[in-house]
């Protein structure tokens, strides 16, 4: 009888430990696609002088029914005059995007007057 219910109890134990890590996959899973390029749109970007340094601004919106912590906005910069400017990126950054919500951002460090910019692409968690 021992022996039975050791055996029941091993079965058990083994199928718990499947169920536990299958959940445990899929919620892995699930928090670390990127679903910022479905749920993230950018509304529109310009630039806006402040204190005479020049930025990025724009909006972002969160169409889907999920909070991101955490949002990186990526442009990629050019310089539309002189050899010597190889590509760069700048980023703008929001946190704590509700569903729904539209977030004004602004690119972290100023740019140039004369460089061109494109949008690149947005990443979130």
């Amino acid at each position: 009888m021992k022996v039975i219910a050791c055996i029941v109890g091993l079965i058990a134990l083994i199928a718990l430990r499947s169920a536990v890590q299958d959940g445990f996959q899929r919620t892995i899973v699930a928090a670390t696609s990127d679903k910022a390029s479905t749920c993230l749109e950018m509304l529109g970007n310009t630039t806006s002088i402040e204190n005479g340094q020049t930025y990025i601004i724009g909006d972002i919106k969160n169409s889907c029914n999920r909070d991101f912590l955490d949002v990186t906005i990526t442009f990629k910069l050019s310089r539309s005059s002189g050899a010597n400017f190889r590509e760069g990126i700048a980023y703008a950054y929001s946190r704590d995007v509700k569903p729904g919500e539209t977030r004004r951002f602004k690119s972290a460090i100023p740019i140039s007057n004369d460089t061109v910019y494109r949008f690149d692409k947005i990443r979130a968690y």
